[in-house]
């Protein structure tokens, strides 16, 4: 159960580093969103221009939630390997306190 939870946290930080990075990328190699705010900026009050802006904002906004989710893909990640390392170093219980084992061991009374 360790071993899984460690691997599949693994797998999961991996994967949530990979898409927040890839979305950092996409956002700052976005030309177009660049190009639609200067022509905002330069033709204040043109319903195309800003039109074209307000697009550009939201798809800039997905791209943020792209950003988000892999930073908490990746943290998720990061809490299950953590779950897997604590597992692994406390030694599992077979019997509840107070009580005498059951199986395998004689009852001396």
């Amino acid at each position: 159960m360790a071993r899984t939870c460690k691997v599949i946290g693994t797998a999961l930080a991996a994967i949530g580093v990979a898409v927040a990075v890839a979305f950092v990328i996409v956002m700052t190699r976005d030309d177009a969103y660049r190009r639609a705010e200067l022509a905002y900026t330069r033709n204040a009050g043109n319903a195309m221009y800003e039109l074209e802006f307000r697009g550009a904002q939201v798809r800039r906004a997905f791209e943020g939630i792209g950003v988000v989710a892999g930073i908490l893909l990746a943290l998720n990640g990061v809490t299950l390997l953590a779950l897997g390392v604590v597992a692994t170093r406390r030694p599992r219980d077979t019997e509840p306190k107070g009580e005498a084992p059951t199986r395998g061991k004689r009852r001396e009374e």
